[in-house]
């Protein structure tokens, strides 16, 4: 979201002269500055990934590690378009800056990273934080198997209770897990909305820098 901030403020007066000389139109310089930083914004978290993955013991199936990272990635792409919308959409980079910090913090608390009980007058919120649909997919993605019944974790509850024939249960299914886990949708949704989210903002940042004239300040 930060750096993705920084893009066309800096470039400000180049914007406005090139749109007042009629040089190029502005939706090849907006297509061409999105997409040829996009690569580099998309490497860092996928190294992360490929280690963090694996070093916390999530899943050993390669299905699932290849599965969620591409979750990650469309995250940071809708990161990056709420960046560029603000970006756009403020010049001041004083302004533009305090408001990401705002934006992104009230996604990420909404987005129940933080807070697992919003208040009733939030709750709409919620569905507006990209984080909600990337962290319900992955786990979606990762809970889609019986889960063992090791003592530990935020399931002991589940595997407390007894089965008919009085025997400790050893297993927990997918849905109990989904159902206590208070995940919604399906992981065709989330990342549907993922997708939206990742192209709406684009758009809006498209039609504030047309609006822009040259000596705007």
């Amino acid at each position: 979201m930060f750096n993705s901030l920084m893009a066309f403020p800096e470039e400000r007066d180049v914007i406005l002269k090139e749109r007042s000389s009629a040089s190029y139109h502005l939706g090849a310089y907006f297509m061409a500055k999105t997409t040829s930083e996009l690569p580099t914004r998309l490497v860092l978290p996928l190294i992360y990934m490929f280690f963090a993955f694996w070093m916390a013991g999530i899943s050993s199936r390669v299905g699932v590690f290849v599965s969620t990272t591409v979750v990650c990635l469309l995250s940071v792409m809708t990161g990056e378009a709420i960046g560029l919308l603000v970006g756009a959409s403020i010049y001041d980079m004083e302004r533009a800056m305090t408001v990401m910090t705002v934006v992104s913090l009230a996604l990420l608390l909404l987005g129940g990273f933080f807070v697992d009980n919003v208040p009733t007058w939030l709750d709409w919120g919620i569905f507006l934080s990209p984080f909600k649909y990337s962290f319900d997919a992955s786990r979606l993605l990762i809970f889609d198997r019986p889960i063992p019944c090791d003592g530990s974790g935020a399931l002991k509850r589940l595997c407390d209770q007894q089965a008919v024939d009085g025997e400790v249960r050893r297993w927990v299914s997918s849905e109990e897990v989904i159902e206590e886990l208070e995940i919604q949708g399906s992981v065709a949704f989330n990342v549907g909305i993922l997708v939206f989210m990742g192209i709406l903002p684009r758009y809006l940042a498209y039609l504030a820098l047309k609006s822009k004239k040259e000596g705007e300040r």
